[in-house]
């Protein structure tokens, strides 16, 4: 048995239901943004640090006049080990709130395109996680650790993917230049475990259980509450933009796609004031700012020739209006209008996207036709063939879900997202050994890692590996930030006699892990 540390129902009974009654707390006197009566519901801890958020002006230097003095006192106060353990912390607690979208696709798409700025910084060598959070306000915020968040109504907003990195390559410099230590070094502020439970817990209705508000407050408590949190100085911000901009430009994106955001929020904040409101409030825009930005903005190196239109990111971005809108009806509407509208990439995303809309609105036959017709037209693209591989699951199709996934496997050998669809279509068909196979052999790669440790639990626990089932569901578990729940999980596998000595005693020891993490989240 191999462990490594997802979102389907696991059924049985090695499943328990875990607590609902998750309290997080924030200092309130950095809760100027949020609501009185979200306040009243948060416990104080003392606390400055928090996420990051973007705004300030890029300035063309360059690239050895990018990198700050930052000088032994921020080691001294945060280390880069601590920060990455204060991210990975808040990650936990933001999938413990359900507040992410988990979905593998956009998951891959934000890491690879997050990875291509990386690689232009200065931490080109350190880890980075990008993921979709499940928002439709738009903003965007960094972990210390080089956690990234984006929010779907960001990447949903953006009118090209120069847009979207120039908001990426933001918080990538963020993270890169430490600023969450750099601030902490000026205020000698350093509880790490307490600030891991003041970024996630930006609740107003957590321990009442409400996931809307939940959705709600990581959005407008994280990115703004979190943003006036930090208290970041001028010179961050602007630190920020400046190396965010050689960053944009260095990875071959169009470095005006930066200003041209701040352009459009600017714009539409006067027609749309709640919908754009979070952005601005951590992202104050002015027209001398925005002018600057695009001045120095033509001083970098654009790319030589203009690219065509990313097919990646106009399919993602058909995917998250797709997963998140609230009215299907209003979302086929738009997509057939598109549809009729467009032409190249854009009709092929234009299609994608109703598609996925017909899937979630239970139209699983039309779904099917219209996903089968987008291979047809374009076998080259794997997610079509994921989309109809789900289509026709949801269809009843049994036999060619399974064809589906093995023609498209044979295409795209080692393609994450589709071994786990395969995984799961096994599992659903009663193929739990050949289900269980394809999930041991499948990379745990950060899009897929929490999906495939529940199927695996699923699976083990259909073969009547018991101890092994509840090892896996206890990762799971943990991987979602429910602690609690994942100890308990690692008790019960104790209890089972499937265990050999040494799987016994590498439960045992993760079990006290994870009782350590409790411990240090009280």
């Amino acid at each position: 048995m191999v462990v490594s540390p997802p979102s389907f129902g696991v059924s049985g009974t090695i499943y328990r239901r875990p607590s609902s009654n998750l309290r997080f707390c924030i200092d309130h006197f950095l809760s100027r943004e949020v609501s009185v009566s979200a306040r009243s519901a948060l416990n104080p801890f003392r606390i400055g640090l928090t996420c990051l958020g973007l705004a300030g002006l890029p300035m063309a230097l360059p690239a050895a006049s990018l990198l700050p003095d930052m000088g032994n006192s921020v080691d001294e106060v945060l280390s880069p080990t601590e920060e990455a353990r204060l991210g990975e912390e808040v990650l936990h607690q933001l999938r413990a709130m359900n507040a992410l979208l988990d979905d593998p696709l956009l998951d891959r798409y934000l890491q690879s395109l997050g990875q291509r700025l990386v690689s232009q910084s200065t931490a080109a060598g350190d880890p980075f996680l990008f993921f979709a959070v499940r928002d439709s306000r738009i903003n965007a915020f960094a972990l210390p650790g080089g956690y990234v968040g984006v929010n779907t109504g960001l990447i949903i907003q953006t009118r090209n993917e120069s847009e979207l990195a120039g908001v990426l390559a933001h918080e990538v410099s963020h993270v890169s230049q430490r600023h969450i230590a750099r601030r902490m070094a000026d205020s000698r502020q350093a509880n790490i475990l307490t600030g891991a439970a003041m970024v996630a817990a930006i609740l107003a209705g957590a321990g009442a259980g409400n996931p809307q508000m939940v959705q709600g407050a990581v959005s407008a408590g994280m990115a703004a509450t979190v943003q006036n949190a930090i208290s970041f100085t001028l010179q961050n911000e602007k630190e920020a933009d400046r190396i965010g901009m050689h960053l944009l430009a260095g990875a071959g994106f169009d470095p005006n796609g930066m200003p041209s955001f701040f352009e459009l929020m600017a714009q539409q904040s006067r027609f749309y004031e709640t919908a754009y409101s979070d952005f601005l409030r951590t992202h104050p825009l002015s027209t001398e700012r925005i002018s600057e930005a695009t001045d120095r903005a033509r001083m970098v190196a654009a790319p030589k020739t203009r690219s065509a239109p990313s097919r990646a990111y106009l399919l993602m971005r058909a995917r998250a209006r797709a997963l998140t809108g609230d009215d299907l009806i209003a979302s086929q509407t738009a997509f057939r209008t598109e549809i009729d509208r467009s032409q190249g990439t854009a009709l092929e995303a234009a299609r994608y996207g109703l598609g996925l809309t017909l899937l979630r609105q239970g139209q699983h036959p039309a779904a099917v036709n219209e996903f089968t017709a987008l291979v047809r037209d374009h076998p080259e693209i794997p997610e079509y063939r994921q989309a109809l591989g789900e289509a026709q699951q949801a269809n009843g199709q049994n036999d060619a879900v399974l064809a589906t996934y093995r023609t498209a496997l044979n295409l795209f050998p080692g393609d994450s997202v589709l071994s786990l669809g395969y995984a799961r279509a096994l599992l659903l068909q009663g193929k739990a050994q050949d289900a269980y196979t394809q999930l041991e052999a499948l990379s745990a790669t950060p899009e897929v890692t929490g999906r495939r440790l529940r199927l695996l639990a699923q699976a083990a626990e259909e073969l009547g590996r018991k101890g092994e089932a509840h090892v896996y569901l206890g990762e799971y578990l943990a991987f979602q930030g429910q602690t609690r729940e994942a100890i308990t999980q690692m008790t019960y596998a104790l209890q089972e006699p499937d265990l050999d000595d040494i799987e016994r005693t590498r439960v045992e020891n993760r079990r006290k892990a994870l009782a350590r993490r409790l411990r240090a989240q009280r």
